[in-house]
């Protein structure tokens, strides 16, 4: 029991520190995750050999959140990597847009913690 995957986020760590427990995660045989926001973060995450991408929707500095940050970076991952898009996710119109631009992974939270039924929300969302 245990981990299966780490979060590493861009906009926290530098190059260096990234690689450095990429490779520690990587000798545990755990998946990672790096997280960015903008456009330089992904350029940096793309140095990295993890297939995993996170676009995190929120702003860090307003608390906002805008699915317009992954539809932004989304043309600057490579179709190898898995791009997940997240928060700020709130409706089926928002997963259709986002799937059509290739995004099929997601992390909802805010959306399902705040609606009366999260089992109805998560399937209006997805079914």
């Amino acid at each position: 029991m245990g981990a299966d995957c780490i979060l590493l986020i861009a906009a926290l760590l530098d190059v260096h520190a990234i690689k450095g427990l990429e490779s520690v995660a990587s000798d545990l045989g755990m998946a990672v995750i790096v997280e960015v926001h903008n456009a330089a973060e992904a350029e940096r995450a793309l140095a990295l050999k993890t297939p995993l991408i996170g676009v995190n929707n929120r702003d860090l500095k307003t608390f906002e959140t805008s699915v317009a940050t992954t539809i932004a970076l989304r043309h600057l991952i490579p179709e190898d990597r898995t791009v997940i898009s997240e928060s700020g996710i709130r409706s089926r119109d928002d997963v259709k847009m986002l799937r059509s631009i290739g995004v099929n992974n997601f992390l909802v939270g805010e959306a399902l913690i705040r609606a009366e039924d999260p089992g109805a929300a998560l399937e209006s969302m997805f079914f």
